[in-house]
């Protein structure tokens, strides 16, 4: 990259490398809040509260003492926006009632994979949507529950597949509003999307390719029978990179893939399924472009810190590939003025460079 000696510009680039550090220094505080359990006790917080706390600000306490934090202006100010007004307690009964919830509810184990209720604690914390972005601010939203919440999840040994906890339920709601006509699935999982799909009037058919037999068979099994629309679904055992590269002229009215179990895992396939076809709506859209738009930040950083050519030939990542790509189609790029930083990072622009 060509960058302009201009203080503005400068300025401009690192308040956006500031906040890409702040974010995914907030991103790994909080997977070490959602991965222990057992944070929060329920005595502390009735505690909290009769100090006159509300039940949240009592949950931001336990993580001051818990993250060995200090209450000062800056980790005040840091605490307030990422946590504390990100932070929702979740109605249990919304997802209760959700269709698939109250028609599923088998447990079973076929080859290598079984379905089996996990469950929350009370005030474990977790994600509960997709991240949302302010300017360039990842913001994850925090849910929890006051008692103890059970879902389904298809698992290998310790490994969750997938589960109908309410990350999957809201993150799939928007997908799942779009589908219409004749609606092609990329991934099974436990069936959720197609399920969904398959109850709305304006959807005709339903084809889902999944590549695993032993997941298609415990579906079959333990799932399919509950379905309310069977008709309306078809399974094709397949790859599902490899269908659509065929299929491009299929008259699909809408194509959803879920072939990731996160972001970072699934990033690479993200690319590939939108270099075939930028149509097609992929579940956690947002933190994809999100993942790409650090790789860019994280470019921006090093050609200020003057790394030359020799740091982009080796990739140990599928991010490291990114970033080495960007720097090819970037390095004669001229940066003159603040404005050409937000184009760089615009969604389009930073998946248009990895189609070529």
């Amino acid at each position: 990259m060509l960058i302009k000696k201009d203080s503005i510009l400068l300025n401009k680039i690192k308040s956006v490398v500031d906040t890409n550090t702040i974010n995914m220094n907030i991103a790994d505080m909080l997977m070490e809040a959602f991965n222990y359990v057992d944070i929060f006790n329920e005595e502390e917080i009735k505690q909290y509260i009769k100090e006159g706390y509300s039940e949240k600000e009592a949950i931001i306490e336990i993580l001051y003492d818990f993250y060995g934090l200090k209450h000062n202006e800056e980790n005040d100010e840091v605490m307030d926006y990422y946590f504390l007004n990100n932070l929702q307690k979740l109605d249990a009964n919304a997802y209760l009632n959700n269709p698939y919830v109250k028609a599923i509810s088998k447990e079973g184990k076929l080859g290598k994979y079984c379905l089996k209720y996990l469950t929350y604690a009370p005030y474990q914390l977790f994600a509960y949507d997709d991240i949302k972005i302010d300017g360039y601010k990842e913001n994850s939203q925090i849910g929890y529950f006051d008692k103890r919440f059970s879902y389904l999840a298809l698992a290998q040994g310790n490994d969750v597949w997938m589960s109908l906890n309410p990350n999957e339920i809201e993150t799939m709601k928007s997908f799942i509003d779009k589908g219409f006509g004749n609606v092609l699935v990329l991934g099974l999982g436990i069936g959720y999307v197609p399920f969904m799909l398959s109850l709305k009037e304006n959807v005709k058919k339903v084809t889902i390719i999944e590549k695993d037999p032993e997941i298609i068979a415990i579906f079959n099994k333990l799932i399919y029978p509950s379905f309310t629309n069977k008709e309306k679904i078809t399974i094709i055992q397949g790859d599902a990179i490899e269908y659509v590269k065929k299929q491009k002229e299929a008259g699909y009215d809408y194509i959803f893939a879920d072939l990731w179990h996160d972001p970072e895992d699934g990033l690479e396939l993200f690319v590939k399924l939108k270099k075939i076809n930028d149509k097609i709506d992929c579940w956690l859209n947002v933190s994809m472009y999100a993942l790409l738009r650090r790789c860019m930040i994280t470019l921006l950083e090093e050609q200020l810190n003057g790394y030359q050519e020799d740091a982009y030939k080796f990739a140990k990542t599928y991010t490291d590939k990114v970033i080495n790509i960007y720097y090819q189609k970037t390095k004669n790029l001229h940066l003159d003025k603040d404005e050409d930083i937000d184009n760089l990072l615009k969604d389009e622009f930073l998946l248009s460079l990895l189609k070529d």
